[in-house]
């Protein structure tokens, strides 16, 4: 499969009250070629869950699951 034109990096922790209406916008871009890479930085709530749901539905949207370092280590 060849990459996407444009790649969207969100890293997020126990974000599952917002994080479905952060990702169905992106979704509504009108441009198609994209990825949105989710980078769940160790979350103890459902917000993996969420994004797994997301991806389910949509190959444009990745889960990378890690281990709880912070925004940096994340965005890394």
């Amino acid at each position: 499969m060849p990459m996407p034109l444009v790649s969207v990096l969100l890293p997020v922790r126990d974000a599952a009250a917002t994080l479905a209406a952060s990702l169905v916008s992106v979704r509504r871009q009108r441009m198609g070629d994209w990825e949105c890479v989710v980078v769940d930085d160790g979350s103890v709530d459902a917000t993996r869950a969420v994004a797994a749901r997301f991806a389910a539905g949509d190959r444009r949207f990745v889960v990378v699951p890690a281990p709880r370092a912070g925004l940096v280590a994340a965005l890394n």
